[in-house]
């Protein structure tokens, strides 16, 4: 393996993803820990791709969220092409499930997480459209982290799709792969909509252990009952998974809010919390009697002292 990429010292190889082989480096001027993908291997020398993938690269590094492994840098040189990444220790998600249910309480925690990774992606108008449990990464913390966020274009599968011969070639090799869109299989133009199709899948996963298999065959959705998972997801998750782009959320900002008001009823009614309207009340009332009983007692006071004081 390479010794050096830039100023980046390789320490260990820790995987060969569609962005090209990644590396455990070592940043030699900040002193942190980065990951390194050498996309020499990818791109290609053709200069053309190269342009169009320096344009991608730099629109993925303009992604800014917690829940989003960060690009730091797209290294140019005239002998190497590699990106530098945000190291994050833990498993991927497919690691961390191994074909088991998730607890339904994490699951829309994780769910809400990645929804919002995928709103400001889209609020910076980046797509990922690869969304699957080996591109998500849940760190020692449990916090879910998306993974080549704007770059599925140069993975493995992204430049299969574009050398394909035609619109039905490229539906043909995805129409198995359950985190694709229908769209996306059928070889059509995908959008925003498409991620949260994927981001559905993967909440209905991390709820049953299992992909909707039917979603192979373009049937309809399954929703996850009759497992252990409240009623209230189920409307969720079959939005989210609808065939039609017009039928499923049409922002992720407002998927991650279905989320997180299923979370805080999940709370509720575990003891975890109180409900939020009783909490307010009862604050509201305690305040409006404190504001009138200090300027009550004082008045009171001056009151007594005056019948009191001797003429």
């Amino acid at each position: 393996m390479p010794e050096q990429l830039g100023h980046y010292n390789l320490l260990e190889r820790v995987g060969a993803g569609g962005l090209g082989t990644a590396f455990r480096a070592r940043d030699t001027v900040l002193g942190r820990t980065v990951l390194v993908k050498n996309a020499a291997e990818r791109v290609g020398p053709d200069p053309l791709a190269r342009k169009r993938f320096l344009k991608d690269a730099r629109a993925a590094a303009t992604v800014s969220h917690p829940n989003v492994a960060t690009l730091f840098e797209v290294g140019d040189r005239p002998d190497q092409l590699f990106l530098v990444f945000e190291f994050v220790p833990g498993k991927t998600l497919d690691q961390l499930q191994a074909g088991r249910p998730l607890d339904v309480r994490r699951s829309v925690d994780l769910g809400v997480q990645l929804a919002e990774a995928l709103g400001a992606a889209h609020a910076c108008g980046v797509l990922h459209l690869d969304v699957r449990p080996a591109n998500i990464k849940v760190s020692l913390g449990g916090h879910a982290k998306l993974l080549d966020t704007g770059l599925s274009a140069w993975t493995t599968r992204g430049r299969a799709e574009r050398t394909a011969g035609s619109v039905d070639d490229r539906g043909a090799g995805d129409r198995e792969d359950p985190y694709r869109s229908p769209e996306q299989r059928r070889g059509e133009p995908p959008d925003h909509r498409s991620d949260l199709f994927s981001l559905g899948v993967i909440l209905f996963e991390m709820l049953t252990g299992r992909v909707p298999a039917d979603e192979a065959s373009g049937g309809p959705p399954t929703p996850p009952r009759p497992t252990a998972v409240p009623p209230e997801l189920d409307s969720i998750v079959e939005r989210a998974m609808a065939e039609r782009v017009e039928d499923r959320y049409q922002s992720a900002v407002s998927f991650a809010a279905e989320l997180r008001s299923v979370a805080a009823m999940l709370d509720i009614r575990s003891g975890d919390r109180e409900p939020p309207s009783l909490v307010t009340a009862t604050e509201a009332r305690s305040g409006r009697s404190s504001r009138w009983l200090i300027p009550f007692l004082a008045l009171l006071a001056l009151a007594g002292a005056t019948w009191l004081w001797p003429r």
